[in-house]
């Protein structure tokens, strides 16, 4: 390994990270925090420095306490991605993800043994690929309607002489 590459970072401090962005996110200091989630200030410190065990209860007080989300919470740490969780905050995306895969597994049950990993990737990478398209192309109904109007009148003679 070279002597320039990163150290690699454990959970503890990811979740730390993840935490004091969304506080500072929501500008709000320890003590309010603290007092939100029910808990003694020196256990937030050590729970936002990421000194504790992982603690479900403490980041689903933490997410309310703040207006973030849980589940994208803990997928910023499993993904390396402090900052996922602030991105995250307003639109609760692991929230809903979450409930889109309870609601799956509950549809599917053991048959969810019966899908291969590519079919699995295929569409996950679609759905990924389709809500980047919506903030990048724009929303496609629109893009749709106006290619369809430009076709329309592209074969319509001018007006005037």
């Amino acid at each position: 390994m070279g002597g320039d590459e990163p150290e690699p970072r454990n959970d503890g401090a990811l979740l730390s990270a993840t935490l004091k962005s969304l506080r500072r996110h929501r500008r709000m200091t320890k003590g309010e925090t603290a007092a939100e989630m029910r808990i003694a200030l020196r256990t937030y410190a050590r729970f936002e420095a990421g000194e504790t065990r992982l603690n479900l209860d403490y980041i689903h007080r933490f997410a309310a306490a703040t207006r973030s989300d849980a589940q994208a919470i803990l997928m910023a740490v499993a993904i390396g991605s402090p900052e996922h969780a602030r991105r995250c905050a307003e639109n609760q995306m692991g929230a809903i993800y979450t409930i889109g895969l309870e609601q799956f597994d509950s549809l599917l049950g053991d048959g969810i043994q019966a899908l291969d990993s590519r079919t699995l990737i295929a569409a996950i990478v679609h759905m990924f690929e389709a809500l980047a398209q919506t903030l990048q192309g724009g929303d496609p109904a629109r893009k749709w309607i106006e290619q369809g109007s430009a076709d329309i009148r592209s074969k319509r003679p001018n007006p005037g002489r």
